[in-house]
């Protein structure tokens, strides 16, 4: 018994020798993007509601490699653009947790935290810094009060799309100011037949007719609200500017006819049909200008981009809009659903789905993120074009984000309409201050 013991004694002294040079079992593999490893959250399935456009097709078609990371399968709900937002707030007032993340307009935003979960402390326990990955207009357009509810994979800043040829055969240079760009309208109409630019007032589209006035406005030095919000968009500067913006058709005849009706959609085709020369619009309309399926053979061709033409001795400005990502609050799946939230928005996923050019239906996916907008692979890609873009971002705002800003907007739409019909400028613009003002103290301002 005594040398079973000591045999015992002896073995376990060798056992104990032995383990300490094994190597200790490695930790799980750390996931990119401060995804959680382990799958805490296998089996989970989400319901993504986004609009069909092309970012969200090509994010669809690489979402199985998210479920190989998680564990978790999503479920991409499309629909047209037009029916988003209804499609959201049926949702939303419903609270059955049936959809579990929302892809939304930026202005759409503050009327709808109510229906939004709370981003910051994610961001906080992630250490996720949205200020090193995105411009500041994009991040302006998922925070409201202070609070971060979404965060964009689709972004568009404005830029001026141009005919190369036609300014060549009028021998002048791409515009860097208004009046420029007045100067070589008129050139290309004389020496080309073409209107110089396709411009768009008309109404009853989602207020676009705010879209280049806005930019107008702000490289002028007025704004649409003072501090105490307060409509300030018909003080002089602000009748200048507007009767500045309106004088392309009205005064100059450098716009196309059309332009008084024209919504953007019809201000593009205008280039794509070859009956004009230039157009500011959202970069995404690039990939259409240059897309044989959507434009003349001659104008895919010879599109070239530049930044938007600035007020001359005043300032430059541009309007930037953004599609964040949410996720519902009555969703029963909120830590999945930030799982994904934080895939979606990686820089590696929004580089692949822009590299990929083997579908045509994704040819205008854009990059919204820094590190990206100055990728040399990305702008040798687009020519450089989201090197402009990140320039066109450094001075871009969104409008107000505030819920009454769909208001607002009617009959700020209405009044830029009115006034490209020949209505008088101050007449309108001091109507439609007016009725913000009677919006503004309704919402207790």
């Amino acid at each position: 018994m005594k040398r079973f013991s000591q045999n015992l004694f002896i073995g376990l002294i060798i056992l104990t020798v032995s383990l300490s040079f094994i190597a200790p079992l490695p930790a799980a593999d750390k996931l990119p993007y401060n995804l959680k490893a382990g799958m805490p959250y296998k089996g989970t399935k989400l319901t993504f509601l986004v609009h069909n456009a092309a970012q969200s097709q090509a994010q669809s078609k690489r979402v199985g490699e998210f479920t190989e990371l998680t564990g978790i399968e999503v479920d991409f709900l499309m629909v047209p653009y037009p029916s988003l937002r209804e499609k959201i707030t049926a949702d939303a007032v419903a609270g059955t947790g049936s959809i579990d993340l929302y892809c939304f307009l930026d202005g759409w935003g503050p009327s709808m935290t109510g229906f939004l979960v709370p981003l910051n402390d994610y961001l906080k326990a992630d250490g996720i810094d949205l200020a090193e990955k995105l411009p500041p207009a994009y991040i302006k357009g998922g925070t409201y009060d202070g609070t971060t509810y979404g965060i964009p994979t689709r972004g568009h800043p404005q830029l001026l799309l141009y005919r190369k040829d036609l300014f060549q055969k009028a021998a002048v240079d791409v515009p860097k100011t208004w009046t420029e760009l007045i100067a070589a309208s008129k050139a290309i109409k004389d020496k080309t037949g073409r209107d110089g630019i396709a411009m768009y007032y008309g109404k009853g589209s989602a207020a676009q007719n705010l879209f280049i006035w806005y930019a107008f406005l702000k490289s002028a030095g007025e704004d649409i609200f003072n501090d105490k919000m307060m409509p300030t968009f018909n003080s002089p500067a602000g009748i200048e500017a507007t009767q500045y913006y309106v004088d392309l058709l009205l005064k100059h005849n450098v716009a196309s006819p059309g332009s008084k009706f024209f919504k953007e959609y019809e201000a593009s085709q205008a280039v794509a049909q070859d009956n004009a020369a230039m157009v500011i619009v959202w970069w995404w309309h690039y990939g259409v200008l240059t897309n044989p399926d959507k434009a003349k053979a001659v104008v895919t061709t010879n599109m070239g981009f530049a930044p938007v033409p600035a007020w001359e001795g005043r300032g430059k400005a541009t309007l930037a809009l953004s599609m964040p990502v949410g996720i519902s609050q009555s969703s029963r799946k909120k830590e999945a659903a930030w799982e994904f939230l934080k895939w979606l928005t990686n820089p590696d996923l929004e580089k692949a789905n822009f590299m990929d050019k083997s579908d045509p239906k994704t040819r205008t996916i854009v990059v919204v993120q820094k590190k990206n907008l100055v990728d040399p692979e990305i702008n040798a890609l687009s020519g450089g074009m989201h090197k402009a873009a990140a320039a066109s971002l450094a001075v871009s705002d969104t409008f107000p984000m505030m819920p009454e800003w769909p208001e607002v907007a009617s009959a700020l739409e209405v009044a830029i309409s009115n006034i490209a019909g020949g209505a008088d400028t101050k007449t309108e613009m001091d109507k439609a201050a007016k009725d913000v003002r009677a919006i503004m103290k309704r919402s207790g301002y």
